[in-house]
């Protein structure tokens, strides 16, 4: 099962590595230096930026034609030139729903034999449009 939807659509890829960092945004009206040189600044906002890498889920026996279709469909669908994506990701022991724009996406061809390419290590970086937090 994925532990990412995009727009509701859980991808059948296998998560390898998922990422995530933090950025807390200041009140620009507030912040600044002090006469004595101490800075002075109001915490408004966090945003959470994503970014995660997968492969083609494996069978049991290796490698799996179907598992590189869906590969294959998840890296069309997240390069489609859609401005605004609603993504569903995993945050502390739940999940956090945001709107978000793709910033990056880029893989490799792997292996192209009998006119079949394996391609791997697709990685994509999620940047919301806007704060998921708000000073309290």
């Amino acid at each position: 099962m994925s532990v990412i939807k995009i727009d509701g659509i859980s991808y059948d890829v296998g998560e390898i590595e998922l990422k995530r960092n933090a950025e807390i945004l200041y009140d620009p009206v507030t912040q600044g230096i002090m006469l004595d040189f101490s800075e002075m600044s109001d915490a408004a906002a966090t945003k959470y930026t994503y970014s995660f890498t997968v492969e083609p889920k494996r069978g049991a026996s290796g490698a799996n034609i179907n598992a590189q279709h869906e590969y294959d469909a998840f890296y069309h669908d997240i390069t489609s030139p859609k401005s605004i994506r609603t993504v569903e990701l995993p945050y502390g022991q739940s999940t956090v729903i945001f709107q978000a724009k793709i910033s990056s996406v880029g893989d490799m061809l792997r292996k192209s034999f009998g006119g079949a390419n394996k391609w791997g290590g697709l990685s994509v970086t999620f940047l919301p449009v806007k704060p998921q937090r708000y000073h309290s």
